[in-house]
């Protein structure tokens, strides 16, 4: 092993038995109704915002305004109409924006750091849960408990405070209409993942963060679990020598079974580190349905000396993902394995090349040089969607990929409909297909004695045979879902042995 995983394992091992796990209750569904739910980024998202001046290439703003809705924090009238003169002449309509005029720090681009979490509570509303941000940004070595360095000092060498930043999700709640939660611990955005049931994974560096803030261990998994439903916090080891260590420059979960992981290349001193927690750590943790995740590559290689492309630093948004492009040859595989990964879904790579973007923030000019993204920050660090509070909510418990052929198949399916409306009992389906046919069939799904849990069942076929399928549901206000998202181009499948 790698000596200087082994360390940092030796560190995070007891910490993550201690208060990583937890057990589930035996009589719950696996994702309880009536408990708090954490929104999953590939959830439906009705805006996405972002902070001008520009952090991310104009370019980018365009696809966003063609895709879906943008939120543009502004901090004055004057910035406002220097925004619009910009969008103008990029042909962005003016129903395609929403500005929030707000006041902004030093961290006001990172809208995905300080930016609002979305959770469902009990009753079925959506809240804006607001962690903590009050430093700009703690950095740390491998181990746990490194000692915290931070990014930006004042000139009496004193820690700079983000109260500013802090406050703006608060800004962002009224701009919505949007009741929020003030959560009592540290929450950096871009080193938090929920799979919106009961998981969520970050570094060891948000534990770290809060104890420096006077934060127990303790009271941060109480916390998370009570105001934001997180029974299960997998908290892994720290990636970089030296770094911010936020998770989606690490890995990127997919959907509730399946996790991206950034592979380097075999030459490059990281590739053991990222390995060993893979091995030692991830591969040993249960998705919400009680089986081990499903563990993808995402190779990235190097794009300056031995900084790496953060092509996991991706935003997936309704059926779009967003990917930072390098200027390397690895560019074109990276965003052919996202491809390969999220069947049906419309991947758009971005370059950042400063000196061709017009409206950026002078920050951001004065960080980077050439190139706008880096290896600890990139397009998913600047960007936050904002999520339906009227969705309908899918998780489907997949049929394993291979099972033994048997009489039946049984598929379960939880459907929420956030909307306080009614779904549509005839549009709760199944669809599915013998793989090489084109026509879908279709099997009713059927609720069960559990709150917003449904059942089918697919006949038993022949040895050989693969089985695709999606789950489809309507509201009777008008809403439709699919699972996956992408459904029809995307779907799922098992083979019968």
């Amino acid at each position: 092993m790698n000596s200087r995983y082994f360390i940092a394992l030796l560190l995070i091992s007891q910490f993550v038995v201690s208060f990583g796990q937890t057990a589930s209750d035996p009589e719950m569904p696996y994702f309880p109704t009536n408990h708090p739910r954490m929104v999953a980024e590939w959830e439906p998202a009705t805006a996405v915002l972002i902070a001008w001046p520009l952090s991310i290439p104009h370019k980018l703003v365009v696809e966003l305004a063609k895709d879906i809705k943008v939120q543009i924090l502004v901090e004055d009238l004057k910035a406002k109409q220097d925004a619009i003169k910009w969008l103008t002449k990029w042909g962005i309509y003016p129903d395609r924006i929403k500005f929030i005029t707000a006041p902004q720090g030093i961290d006001v681009s990172w809208t995905r750091d300080w930016g609002p979490h979305a959770v469902f509570n009990p009753d079925g509303n959506m809240l804006l849960a607001d962690g903590k941000y009050l430093y700009a940004t703690p950095q740390s070595g491998l181990a746990c408990d490194d000692s915290l360095t931070f990014l930006y000092y004042n000139d009496k060498h004193e820690i700079a405070l983000t109260k500013t930043d802090d406050k703006i999700p608060e800004y962002v709640a009224s701009a919505n209409d949007f009741d929020m939660v003030s959560l009592p611990f540290s929450f950096t955005g871009g080193n938090v993942i929920s799979d919106g049931q009961r998981s969520a994974f970050s570094t060891c560096i948000i534990t770290n963060e809060n104890r420096y803030t006077g934060v127990t261990d303790e009271k941060f998994f109480k916390d998370a679990r009570k105001i934001l439903g997180i029974e299960n916090y997998n908290i892994i080891s720290n990636f970089e020598d030296k770094g911010i260590q936020h998770i989606d420059c690490f890995m990127k979960l997919l959907d509730e079974e399946r996790i991206f992981v950034m592979r380097p290349p075999a030459d490059h001193p990281a590739r053991a580190q990222y390995e060993g927690i893979v091995t030692h750590e991830l591969s040993k943790l249960t998705n919400a349905f009680g089986r081990p995740y499903q563990i993808l590559w995402l190779d990235t290689d190097r794009y300056h000396e031995d900084e790496l492309a953060a092509y996991s630093n991706s935003l997936i948004l309704n059926r779009n993902i967003y990917v930072p492009l390098f200027g390397i040859p690895q560019d074109s595989v990276a965003l052919n394995q996202w491809r390969a990964a999220m069947p049906g879904y419309t991947v758009k790579g971005f370059e950042f090349i400063i000196a061709k973007e017009p409206a950026l923030r002078p920050q951001v000019k004065e960080i980077y040089e050439g190139i706008g993204w880096d290896a600890g920050d990139a397009l998913h660090c600047r960007t936050r969607a904002i999520w339906d509070p009227n969705m309908i909510y899918i998780s489907v418990n997949r049929i394993p990929g291979t099972v033994a052929k048997a009489a039946i198949y049984p598929l379960d399916v939880i459907i929420k409909d956030y909307s306080k409306g009614s779904l549509s009992p005839e549009s709760l389906k199944v669809m599915y297909r013998i793989k090489g046919k084109e026509e879908w069939k279709e099997l009713k799904l059927n609720p069960s004695d559990i709150p917003d849990h449904y059942k089918a069942s697919f006949q038993g076929g022949q040895a050989g045979v693969t089985i695709q399928y999606y789950v489809t549901a309507h509201s009777n206000w008008g809403s439709n879902a699919t699972m996956p998202r992408t459904a029809p181009q995307g779907f799922y499948e098992f083979k019968i042995d």
